[in-house]
């Protein structure tokens, strides 16, 4: 679920990047683009600790596979 909101986000971005090279300004102001970024980086830090999460369980628990 994280990977999809992170890609909502890029494509918002480079939706509004691709605007403002046409000629068609951007439609967010700065502080929105901020908070989208602090997203996309929380979700990449979530993202990662799952998966450390994950190896870890794993070699505790060589019997069992998920």
């Amino acid at each position: 679920m994280l990977k999809r909101i992170n890609y909502f986000i890029i494509s918002i971005i480079i939706f509004e990047f691709l605007s403002f090279i046409l000629g068609s300004g951007t439609h967010f102001e700065h502080y929105k683009y901020a908070i989208m970024l602090t997203i996309i980086s929380i979700n990449y830090v979530v993202l990662k600790r799952q998966s450390k999460l994950r190896l870890a369980k794993q070699y505790q628990n060589p019997n069992k596979r998920s």
